[in-house]
């Protein structure tokens, strides 16, 4: 029985693992009955110190569920949540997640908006044998981004990853498993302008790397938000993988590759194509005593091509026809983390937690021949996490603080024969780089009272402060955060 709830843990929560949260959160006990949960929540933003995409203000609201079923050879899992997100004053980046993409699409009149955001997961686990389980796990999201002033946009998005997995267990030694990792993500921008078009129409940027692109009347051929036969600014990305997890009782180790294709355009216009890869690992280990040490690594990188494209016309219809690909820039990024845990059990303090983390990005642009830009950042962050118990009071209080630096290489290439250069926006890059570098110090502090009333019912209460220091040219250098959850196990 042991070693079919340890598989199934496995199976269903590797992703989890390799991307830095504990599978311990829904780990079970063997003898342990069914259970689920539910919560409610809502919360407020505000304060500068904040990436220029982000609401001066903001508040969401949200709720999700999720629950656990055992049967005598099957186990089930699943989860939904849904939130909605009031953001004020918001511009730049049309995307749900910006910089996630190696393309952008940028426009500059702040404004209102609105994002909507539903997640549905699910997964099972079945006995093949008494040492084998084959188990498979499905996450799907879904959200739609409105703004409702000039230009206005909706931005729909969608996430897909599906992950069947075998494993092996045995109660003495521990559990292996092995997964398959396919992934697909779209997102598509539908943009508009309300009123005639004149001279003073609105103007958007299409960034192609570094904040290098296009500066045009956003219903321009250079933008792509309002290309004849298309209509929208769609991208889509598909990934294939595999992964492991290996769980021994006192060490765990997992490692997770994708490779991954990825288009912008759609009905034969594929203005961009950009490959990428990735690797994750992880290696933790764990001492009887209550302590544990994990390190987390990542290196991802892409490379965005643009086509050479013509619309050619022959018997009244026009096709778009591609002839080859120019690389236009790359990116290489990745992270460390260094977590040392100690739990303690007796006393008011129950946890002690340090997380060390570290990153590098190296971009690179070559949008117009012969000139190039590289640029080259390094962050560091230290976390100091307690948690402490008072009777039916729980309090976790976290401190961090890092700093960034970068290095720009500037335009290299020009000459006597070549004298148009590629067009920058320049004070987004430079807000973005300030943002990145200025030396940061936050703290955060969550209550969590568990009612004795209604037993499983638990009131929850968060805070956060981030103050960034040197600050030139963002609008502030102070940002809070507040959050009431009410939840309900059973």
């Amino acid at each position: 029985m042991r070693a079919r709830y340890k598989v199934f843990i496995l199976s269903l929560l590797l992703p989890l693992a390799l991307h830095g949260q504990t599978i311990g959160l829904l780990r079970v006990n063997p003898d342990a009955d069914n259970r689920g949960s539910a919560q409610v929540y809502g919360g407020f933003e505000e304060g500068g110190y904040k990436p220029a995409f982000q609401a001066s203000s903001l508040w969401k609201a949200g709720a999700s569920a999720s629950g656990t079923h055992h049967g005598m050879d099957v186990s089930y899992t699943g989860s939904f949540s849904f939130e909605q997100m009031e953001g004020k004053e918001m511009f730049t980046s049309m995307f749900l997640e910006p910089g996630y993409f190696p393309v952008d699409v940028v426009e500059l009149t702040p404004g209102n908006k609105t994002r909507q955001t539903y997640k549905l997961s699910g997964g099972f686990a079945a006995d093949l044998t008494d040492e084998f389980v084959f188990g498979a796990k499905a996450d799907y999201s879904a959200s739609n981004y409105a703004k409702r002033k000039d230009i206005r946009h909706t931005t729909y998005g969608m996430s897909l990853r599906v992950e069947p997995t075998i494993s092996f267990v045995t109660t003495e030694v521990g559990g292996v498993s092995l997964a398959y990792i396919f992934q697909k993500r779209t997102e598509s921008i539908d943009a508009e302008q309300v009123g005639a078009a004149t001279d003073q129409s609105y103007y958007a940027f299409l960034d192609k790397g570094m904040r290098y692109g296009t500066y045009q009347v956003w219903d321009g051929d250079g933008i792509h938000l309002d290309e004849a036969g298309v209509g929208v600014f769609p991208v889509r990305e598909f990934s294939h993988g595999f992964a492991y997890v290996v769980d021994f009782p006192i060490v765990a180790l997992g490692m997770e590759w994708l490779w991954k294709h990825g288009t912008v355009g759609e009905k034969g216009y594929d203005w961009f194509r950009y490959p990428g890869r990735s690797v994750s690992l992880f290696a933790e280990r764990r001492w009887e005593s209550g302590h544990s040490l994990r390190i987390d690594m990542s290196l991802e990188s892409d490379q965005l091509e643009e086509a050479v494209l013509d619309k050619v016309s022959e018997g009244g219809v026009t096709t778009p026809q591609i002839y080859g690909y120019n690389a236009v820039s790359d990116r290489t990024w990745g992270s460390m983390d260094l977590t040392y845990a100690v739990r303690f059990r007796q006393g008011c303090l129950r946890r002690l937690q340090t997380v060390l983390h570290g990153g590098f990005w190296d971009e690179k642009s070559y949008l117009m021949y012969p000139h190039e830009d590289q640029t080259e950042r390094f962050n560091g962050m230290a976390t100091l996490v307690a948690a402490f118990g008072f009777g039916p009071v729980d309090m976790n209080v976290r401190v961090n603080g890092g700093a960034g630096t970068w290095k720009d290489q500037g335009l290299q290439g020009e000459t006597d024969e070549v004298l148009t250069k590629p067009f920058r926006l320049q004070g987004d890059w430079d807000r973005k780089m300030e943002y990145f570098s200025t030396p940061k110090l936050g703290t955060g502090l969550t209550l969590t009272y568990h009612m004795k009333s209604v037993k499983g019912m638990t009131i929850q209460a968060e805070g956060t402060w981030l103050h960034g220091f040197n600050i030139v040219l963002l609008p502030g250098a102070d940002r809070w955060s507040s959050t009431l959850k009410i939840g309900y196990g059973f």
